[in-house]
């Protein structure tokens, strides 16, 4: 039995930690820090108190250390099944059976993927699915942006300033999106876009050179020195559907803003599996605020 259990280790699960342990009660983390958002990021340099950069994966390690300092346990195992008992809460891992009394959810989402040769060769090589994080890496560098709709023409907008040319491959046949986006668009001098296109490879050695297309039946392609993927998130939250918590019209867990609360008494949640700015320091804050009101549940 635990009074907290924290399913999630990326930057809002391993925060979470921190604080319920800190906070006296016995808590557990469960999941993978390697296999986080965070983890695969690469290089942070937007993250406070780094000012040369740190890498996600070392950040990762930081954080769950200092759970650990505090009592907080942790388990690479998997939840692949959560039950509402009364006052419990019952999590099946493929090792082991859980139990506690509160509970947060810190599942995040996944990116949408391309499903391509050379995606997953070259993730933190060349192929970022974050602008915010990366794009200072491509200073007046080549750039490919995959995706359609307000994400990718935020990412297009936030390069602009960065790198040297911009080029939007999107299977859609136009890009929509806020008026506003489209209207400074329109007066960029580095941007291209190539619509209705299938991407079919991204190529390169140690790091991203090109990325392969076709439009119609039509193979095209274009020398880039990265590619940013914005096709759009998926949250994961399987773990909430079994829980029949009340999602948003997004598809993601709906809670209250101010405390992290879901729709049922005892359960949390916090970072990406919620919406919004999906930013380590974003879900570190959101972390904290679940943890707190666990606590407070608590008492």
């Amino acid at each position: 039995m635990h009074d907290v259990i924290i399913v999630g280790a990326g930057p809002a699960g391993l925060t979470a930690g921190i604080y319920c342990a800190r906070g006296g009660k016995k808590t557990m983390i469960l999941g993978n820090i390697y296999g986080s958002q965070q983890s695969m990021g690469g290089l942070y340099e937007n993250y406070p108190g780094f000012p040369d950069g740190i890498q996600g994966i070392e950040l990762s390690e930081r954080m769950l250390a200092q759970a650990q300092k505090f009592g907080a346990e942790d388990q690479m195992d998997i939840v692949q099944k959560v039950v509402h008992l009364g006052d419990l809460f019952k999590l099946k891992t493929k090792n082991w059976h859980y139990e506690c009394k509160a509970l947060i959810l810190a599942t995040g989402s996944t990116h949408r993927t391309l499903d391509v040769p050379g995606e997953k060769e070259f993730i933190t090589k060349g192929v970022s699915y974050c602008v915010q994080c990366d794009g200072a890496l491509f200073k007046n560098k080549n750039v490919a942006i995959v995706g359609y709709g307000n994400g990718a023409a935020r990412a297009v907008l936030y390069l602009a300033n960065i790198c040297s040319k911009i080029h939007l491959i999107s299977p859609r046949e136009k890009l929509v999106a806020e008026s506003i986006y489209l209207d400074h668009i329109k007066n960029l001098s580095n941007f291209g876009a190539t619509f209705g296109a299938q991407v079919k490879q991204i190529m390169g050695d140690e790091s991203v050179k090109g990325i392969e297309f076709e439009v119609g039946n039509t193979p095209r392609s274009l020398k880039v020195d990265g590619v940013f993927v914005e096709m759009g998130m998926k949250p994961n939250t399987d773990l909430a559907q079994q829980l029949d918590l009340d999602m948003t019209t997004g598809g993601f867990v709906k809670v209250n803003r101010m405390n992290q609360e879901t729709s049922m008494h005892g359960v949390f949640a916090a970072g990406d599996v919620t919406g919004g700015r999906m930013q380590v320091t974003t879900a570190v804050g959101s972390g904290a605020s679940a943890a707190i009101s666990a606590l407070q549940y608590l008492g």
